[in-house]
């Protein structure tokens, strides 16, 4: 046993816990060497980006503030920024650490990063293939031992390691991503202090030592794969956008992800500390008698006192302990999320997370900054007596008693952990206790963090993108690292497509004007109507409608079906094949033009002019969705609306064969249809009419008229007295001749007008007459057959073979009073178009004005045969033009301004019974020579005693085909004219109240029993 000075023992620990001060102070005495590692050279490659913006230019992130700057080259894929100087500053701890460094003096001996010290870099160096080529490096340092300044020129001419077409713009320009990698080298630094000054001789004094034994416990857990999910859907959740969602509509974008991602690594470390040398000391008191004989030999006893103090340094003493230390502590949080597609504003989106989302700690490695033991002790033992009885006693082994002592002494160690701390609460605590650490708690499991975004616009401009591909992304940046370890982090996520369609639809209709269609045989038309397959009438000089409804059928998806369409329609348009009118008439658009019609008007009137030809046409409807091109095929069309998609049909960009129609088109079949109408009877030839039709001087006409009846051609009033409409019968006398019919013999005078293609050489009228027998009280009305007997024939039927008795008349003669105005209008005509008259070697020898002088004075008053009693033709020399002239009409007609006046026409015709005719029942046979022996005018199967009805059938003659006439005034198809427009009266009161029945087309009363030989009789004066 080795016995120290307590003073000894004091000086000695103080000198030790002086020189344990120095050495943590972290400072260099003289003691101690330094010795510096440093790592190879290794790469970092920093990158600049370019982004091409709206406008063309490029942008790019400086250190300080964005740059800009113009581009080089095509405003297309080649597009590069200008060269331009972009500052950075980078954290190189972002980039990977060496793992090993190397001894400068000995590269046998290595060292991890966390063994040294004042790890700082060093010697940034340009990479020699790259600068030049890639990037041109301008100025470079390191600051605070781990930031890189750098400067470097990027652009035209340099080499980029990546470009992309990243959008485009709303004129569908791309925009362009340019990026140059910044390639580099790096190094390394650090350093360890060595204690070189080794007390050859140390004094052993109290110490304490700590043992280690290995990790306890241990609590792990991450999460740095996060589960993110997104979706972009309609904002309003009307549209399911997969399918099919509208330009101009809203979308809304969701994301989800975990609010932050960790990892802890939290190792229990146990150990404990030894306690050696503890000073122990007790101080023995120590009595004995000695027995002794003085000189006289008696014997007398010596007490004897004395002290000792026994001094032992105890060792092995041991106290336990345990603390948590972090190998790992990262956290992330949940910064924002990212989509790409083609629908969103700018085909970008960036959605920015509300998390709140905090971390700290600290660690140390070191044992002693986890571990507190108590002191050492300076025990003194209880003084102890010993008599030793008759000699000095010896001082007994203090050792198991002091061990006791010390045991009993020494207290528990004092421990405190690491310390972490997560969003504001400590789940590793550094509080110090007493032996063992508190157990920490784990990092939380994270909650989902929802991103939305509403309200997104897709811009009513963009095209129909079947499908376009999305993208989604999520962001973490690094909270807090333990270790610096930790980078900022992205993740993709599945993102479901968007399909842009922007709905047009065009079902048209139109007026389809069948109660003005005289045609004999029309085009049946479906019950109910169908505008895909009925051809529709247009009437001549009429008004017409068609109908762009925004409202119709569209794909069976969400949000489209059948509705109005109207907010995603921009135009529509109707185009005629023909020229028309405005409803007013004050606005012209001639044949094939596109007329605009306003998106919120359905309907809209036209008129139709009356020199458009007749015939078959198709009307071309067009509605313009608002997202079509503005040029071109806008985008492609397709019947009644866009609903093929994808349509392979059309390349729109950006979607090409992906996309779909921007028009809707529709078509309707229409016929263009003239008229016929307005019959009257202008004259009468028997002499008791005279003075209804002819002022005094008995020539002149007073422009008195019999009209069908009360209403012109479209049934509005004529403005003429009931008196004066058909038939011409006893009572229409004006002058109250109440039994005055028209004697046999006497012809009547008409004329009639049409519209339409009625103005060549081989178009026509005719008239069929049938004849009725009435009683002079009404009664008994009959259809009869008539006879009469010509040169040398007896009893010739009318309308049969041997009915030949033809009729001529002029047009120009002045009872039939035909205005100057149409005989100059035809003569015009024939002059321009002689070729197509037969005119060509007569009009050769005149000039305009003097054949027309010729015309009105000598050929429009020629003869001209209509036929026999039994039909009428009334052909194009009876015919004069009425149309509109050159000066009231547009100058771009479709038809020469100047023939307008041909296609509206006025026919003038004349009919007369026989002076002597021979009324008998329909069918009634009278042809056997024996009977005809026999017959004689009395003979009672001969009708007298009543009226001769003449009932015209009227009908209209094109291009000479007397099989197929066109018109019909009375037995049209689906009207009559004669009735349901003019207003023919179907029964009369005579002014002896008798009631007659009437039917269409009675024109003319014969007197049954008189005839125009009464006139020139013996016993008449004339």
């Amino acid at each position: 046993m080795k016995l120290l000075k307590k003073g000894t023992i004091a000086i000695v620990s103080f000198f030790s816990i002086f020189i344990c001060l120095f050495f943590l102070d972290d400072s260099l005495s003289a003691s101690a060497k330094r010795v510096y590692y440093e790592s190879e050279k290794v790469p970092i490659t920093p990158a600049v980006h370019w982004w091409q913006i709206d406008n063309g230019n490029f942008r790019a992130k400086n250190y300080d503030a964005e740059k800009e700057v113009p581009y080089v080259g095509d405003r297309d894929e080649g597009a590069r920024p200008k060269r331009e100087s972009v500052n950075n500053k980078l954290n190189l701890h972002d980039y990977p650490m060496p793992t090993t460094f190397y001894n400068v003096d000995d590269k046998t001996d290595t060292k991890s990063p966390s063994e040294l010290k004042g790890v700082e870099a060093l010697n940034p160096e340009w990479d020699a293939d790259a600068n030049g080529k890639n990037y041109v490096g301008e100025k470079k340092s390191i600051s605070m031992g781990h930031y890189l300044d750098i400067a470097v020129t990027t652009g035209n001419g340099l080499v980029p390691s990546e470009v992309n077409v990243y959008g485009h713009n709303e004129q569908g320009e791309v925009k362009m991503h340019v990026k140059y990698d910044v390639k580099m080298w790096i190094q390394w630094k650090g350093y360890i202090d060595e204690d070189d000054d080794k007390d050859p001789d140390p004094v052993e004094a109290c110490s304490i030592e700590f043992l280690l034994e290995g990790d306890g416990a241990s609590q792990k857990g991450s999460l740095i794969q996060p589960s993110p999910s997104g979706s972009i859907s309609s904002d309003s959740g009307e549209f399911d956008v997969v399918q099919g969602i509208p330009s101009s509509e809203y979308l809304r974008a969701d994301a989800q992800s975990e609010e932050y991602l960790y990892e802890q690594d939290f190792v229990q470390k146990t150990g404990k500390t030894v306690f050696n040398g503890i000073p122990v000391s007790k101080t023995f008191t120590l009595t004995w008698t000695t027995k002794h004989r003085d000189s006289d030999g008696d014997v007398y006893y010596v007490n004897h006192s004395d002290t000792e103090t026994v001094e032992v340094a105890i060792s092995g003493i041991k106290r336990p302990f345990s603390y948590w230390e972090i190998v790992k502590y990262n956290i992330w949080k949940l910064t924002h999320s990212e989509f790409t597609n083609y629908a969103l504003p700018n085909e970008f989106l960036r959605i920015d997370a509300m998390t709140n989302v905090t971390a700290d700690g600290k660690h140390s490695d070191n044992v002693k900054d986890h571990v507190f033991p108590p002191e050492c002790p300076d025990i003194t033992l209880p003084s102890e007596s010993i008599n030793g009885g008759s000699s000095r006693p010896s001082v007994p082994d203090i050792t198991g008693e002091a061990t006791a002592a010390a045991e009993a002494e020494i207290g528990d160690n004092e421990v405190e952990n690491d310390r972490a701390e997560f969003k504001g609460s400590v789940i590793m605590d550094d509080m110090r206790t007493t032996t063992d650490g508190p157990t920490p708690s784990d990092v939380p499991s994270p909650g989902m963090i929802q991103m939305t975004a509403r309200g997104l616009l897709i811009d009513p401009l963009k095209t129909n993108y079947w499908q376009a591909p999305s993208t989604g992304k999520v962001f973490y940046e690094p909270v807090f690292s333990i270790d610096g370890s930790a980078s900022a982090k992205d993740f993709p996520f599945d993102v479901n497509p968007v399909t842009v369609h922007t709905p047009v639809v065009i079902y048209s209709r139109a007026s389809d004007d069948k109660e003005h269609d005289q045609r004999t045989n029309p085009p049946l038309r479906s019950t109910p109507p169908n505008p895909d397959t009925d051809r529709h009438a247009f009437i001549l000089d009429r008004p017409f409608t068609v109908s762009l409804p925004t409202v119709g059928q569209h794909r069976n998806i969400p949000g489209y079906g059948n509705r109005d369409f109207s907010k995603y329609i921009k135009e529509k348009q109707v185009k005629f094949p023909f020229d028309v009118y405005t409803s007013t008439k004050q606005g012209f658009y001639p044949a094939n033009t596109w007329i605009s019609v306003p998106v919120d008007i359905e309907t809209v009137e036209f008129f139709m002019p009356v020199w458009v030809p007749e015939g078959q046409y198709t009307v071309d409807f067009r509605a313009f969705a608002i997202n079509a091109l503005n040029g071109g095929d806008y985008g492609g069309s397709e019947h009644h609306a866009n609903v093929t998609i994808p349509n392979g049909q059309y390349f729109v960009p950006p979607a090409g064969n992906q996309s779909a129609a921007h028009v809707a088109i529709d078509n309707i079949k229409v016929d263009v249809v003239g008229r016929l109408y307005d019959f009257k009877v202008t004259d009468i030839t028997d002499y008791n009419w005279q003075s209804v039709f002819r002022t005094s001087d008995g020539v002149t006409p007073n422009g008195a008229a019999y009209w069908v009846g009360l209403n012109g051609i479209d049934g509005a009033p004529r403005g003429n007295s009931s008196l004066y409409t058909l038939p011409v019968r006893h009572g229409s006398h004006p002058e109250g001749y109440s039994n005055v019919a028209v004697k046999t013999g006497y012809s009547f005078r008409f004329d009639l007008k049409t519209k339409g293609n009625m103005f060549a050489n081989n178009d026509a009228l005719r008239i069929k007459p049938t004849f009725y027998f009435v009683n002079k009280d009404g009664t008994g009305r009959q259809e009869i057959d008539l006879y009469y007997h010509d040169d040398t024939n007896k009893f010739v039927k009318i309308g049969s073979e041997q009915d030949k008795t033809y009729r001529e008349i002029k047009l120009n003669e002045p009872a039939r009073n035909v205005p100057q105005s149409e005989l100059i209008s035809n003569a015009d005509y024939y002059y321009r178009h002689a070729d197509q008259f037969g005119l060509t070697n007569v009009t050769s020898g005149y000039y305009p004005a003097s054949y027309s002088r010729k015309y009105i004075k000598h050929f429009s008053k020629e003869d001209i045969s209509t036929g026999p009693y039994g039909w009428q033709i009334l052909n194009w020399k009876l015919r004069t033009y009425i149309g509109p002239k050159e000066n009231q009409v547009p100058s771009n007609t479709m038809v020469p301004p100047k023939d307008i006046v041909a296609r509206q026409q006025s026919w003038y015709g004349e009919y007369s019974l026989p002076t002597k005719v021979y009324a008998v029942a329909k069918n009634t046979k009278i042809e056997s020579a024996g009977l005809i022996e026999r017959l004689n005018e009395n003979h009672p199967m001969f009708l007298k005693d009543g009226y001769i009805i003449v009932n015209f059938n009227i009908e209209s003659i094109q291009n000479g085909d007397v099989n197929n006439p066109y018109l019909q005034y009375i037995n049209g198809y689906y009207m009559n004219q004669w009735y349901d427009m003019e207003g023919f009266k179907r029964s009369f009161v005579d002014n002896y109240g008798y009631s007659f029945n009437l039917r269409d087309g009675d024109v003319m009363f014969y007197h049954g029993d008189a005839s125009s030989n009464d006139d020139f009789a013996p016993s008449v004066t004339h």
